[in-house]
């Protein structure tokens, strides 16, 4: 092997080894991070209507050791009937330790006066608490439907908890 190539096999290993270096200390420095999940695939019907009821398997407990930051997530497919005369709308919230939050964002999908038997909507309800002190914490997410009969199918719940 000539004299360039024994330089360039050499920078090569220097080059390889200062990556290899760089990538230590970037996963040594990822900030810790937890998550939990929840799925549901089967049909919930919330009944009675104007009543906000918890989605059944949509509830995450956890604990906290450390203050965390929180991005929570919800997804569904929701089914709603169509009414001439009215509204037939479904409403979400988010609950933590069964109190509905009111001052965190909702989501509401629905009809007024639809002339279909039916429509179907996709449901996305976020949110990010930028800090959360240590504890024990029941989330989950709340559904109320102005007509009996409308339902979600297809629930995912997703927590992603990380330090800030």
């Amino acid at each position: 092997m000539g004299k360039g190539g024994a330089i360039l096999g050499i920078l090569g290993l220097i080059l390889g080894a200062g990556g290899l270096g760089l990538g230590i200390v970037n996963w040594v420095n990822q900030p810790y991070e937890l998550h939990w999940y929840s799925y549901r695939d089967l049909e919930f019907t919330p009944s009675p209507a104007t009543v906000y009821i918890p989605i059944q398997n949509m509830s995450i407990v956890f604990q906290l050791g450390t203050p965390m930051s929180l991005h929570l997530l919800f997804i569904c497919s929701a089914r709603c009937l169509g009414d001439l005369g009215s509204f037939s709308d479904l409403f979400f919230y988010f609950m933590i330790n069964d109190v509905r939050q009111i001052d965190m964002p909702w989501a509401r999908v629905g009809s007024f006066e639809s002339n279909t038997n039916y429509e179907y909507y996709s449901v996305s309800l976020q949110h990010y608490i930028d800090l959360v002190p240590p504890g024990v914490y029941n989330f989950t997410v709340a559904v109320m439907t102005e007509r009996v009969g409308n339902f979600i199918r297809e629930s995912s719940f997703w927590i992603h908890a990380y330090t800030p």
